[in-house]
């Protein structure tokens, strides 16, 4: 290119860095909207996992009073390491040790209780 092009042909040059303007814009953009895609997904996954907790803590109750009586303690947990119980785990709190209650799955939701009497 020569000194007879306009300026928008040269590929203006920042001083400082010896980087292009276009190349500083595109970057800056780049980074403004990673920020905004951020700021809109962050509250979804912050409110959908708050309301897994609360969904889990509820059930768990349920389940505990169910099986158990209305004052032992309970605990939820997410766990991924377990093939058998993946996702949200239901226990009851003994002075022996936690026990598990129930398995309420990735998504939780109402425990499936079945009655432990004879017949």
């Amino acid at each position: 290119m020569d000194d007879d092009d306009p300026i928008e042909l040269r590929g203006a040059v920042d001083d400082d860095a010896g980087v292009p303007a276009w190349e500083r814009r595109r970057r800056v953009v780049r980074w403004v909207a990673l920020i905004a895609l951020l700021g809109m997904l962050l509250p979804t996954a912050v409110g959908t996992y708050s309301m897994a907790v609360t969904t889990a803590e509820k059930s768990c109750r349920i389940a505990v009073d169910f099986y158990a009586n209305e004052r032992t303690p309970s605990r939820v947990a997410f766990e991924l390491l377990s093939a058998d119980a993946l996702g949200w785990n239901c226990y009851a709190v003994a002075p022996s040790g936690d026990v598990l209650v129930a398995v309420l799955g990735l998504i939780p939701g109402a425990p499936k209780l079945v009655s432990r009497t004879l017949t």
